[in-house]
């Protein structure tokens, strides 16, 4: 019996344990994670309601798995797929990428490889991709040399203060990133899903405060993450409530998650400042390295991680047709 394709809205706990193992044995095979972690970090819900959900089966088995996302008008539906190691080579991801473009509204789609892998630039060619987007995994040694950070005048520093400071860090955050494509827009449900994952940690994600006539303003932040560490994070232990996705068999390292400077504060040296903050910090807590993500069009961050001696790891990259 020839493999099937259900297209879903959620789906029900089978499916979210079928695709995590799906997941994790591409991960294992690839090196690199298989979705984003937004998709990750919906996934055990079902999904989000507006999403369309790609499963190809044979029998009870999933070898490949597709999340399309058709609620951007303005760029158009974009979407990420994951094939089964022990499914590839017979047309399924080029198959599944066809099912994709019948799905999207207009005909217009952006698709995401998460590792910049040959058999997935030649499959997007061979469909009318074009390249369109690339995004630089960037790492460095904690054990190097770290500059002291310095703060700009007048700036005071302290960490997060859960069910206190989501909604004024949900400002600053679309303030900071009102142009980018993923980090704008973010509503408070996009920090409380990240509040309830097992790595969040209040103590390592640093508000920076302007602080002038008695009165804080919120100017700058830098969250970090950690993960990894065979199975459980630093200062973390996972429980059965939480997926199978947040287990990693690799040693525990830190994560630039996001860093945000007000655009009214530019050019005073707050973000690197504060991207220091965070290293010092994650190097406290023992971790030997550190990763950030950076898009390749944005070269003065790009030129300022080189400078605090961050150096390209991988690449993600977007392909678009139509």
């Amino acid at each position: 019996m020839p493999p099937t394709c259900d297209v879903l809205g959620r789906l029900p706990p089978p499916d979210v344990q079928a695709v995590h193992r799906l997941v994790q044995a591409v991960e294992a095979a690839d090196g690199v994670p298989a979705l984003s972690e937004h998709v990750l970090l919906h996934l055990p819900y079902g999904g989000d309601a507006e999403v369309r959900n790609l499963l190809v089966r044979h029998g009870e088995e999933v070898l490949a798995y597709a999340h399309l996302d058709v609620t951007d008008q303005v760029e158009g539906s974009s979407a990420e797929l994951a094939v089964a190691p022990t499914a590839r080579g017979h047309g399924l991801g080029r198959a599944l990428v066809e099912e994709l473009l019948l799905q999207s509204p207009d005909g217009r789609l952006r698709l995401w490889a998460h590792g910049d892998a040959p058999a997935a630039a030649k499959m997007a060619a061979g469909l009318g991709f074009s390249r369109s987007r690339v995004l630089f995994q960037m790492r460095r040694s904690l054990s190097e040399p770290l500059p002291e950070p310095v703060l700009p005048d007048g700036v005071e520093l302290r960490t997060f203060e859960p069910g206190q400071d989501e909604q004024a860090w949900t400002e600053l955050n679309n303030r900071a990133f009102v142009d980018h494509p993923d980090q704008g827009g973010w509503g408070l449900h996009e920090v409380e899903l990240r509040e309830q994952e097992p790595w969040f940690d209040p103590k390592g994600f640093f508000l920076a405060e302007q602080v002038e006539g008695g009165q804080r303003r919120l100017v700058g932040f830098h969250w970090t993450k950690v993960h990894g560490g065979h199975g459980g994070d630093v200062a973390h232990e996972h429980d059965a409530e939480h997926p199978a996705h947040e287990h990693h068999d690799h040693p525990p390292i830190g994560e630039v998650y996001i860093v945000g400077v007000d655009p009214a504060e530019q050019g005073r040296g707050l973000g690197p400042a504060l991207t220091l903050v965070g290293l010092h910090s994650l190097r406290h807590r023992g971790l030997a390295e550190v990763l950030l993500y950076v898009d390749e069009s944005n070269t003065a961050a790009v030129k300022t991680y080189e400078r605090l001696g961050f150096r390209r790891h991988s690449v993600d990259v977007m392909y678009s047709r139509g």
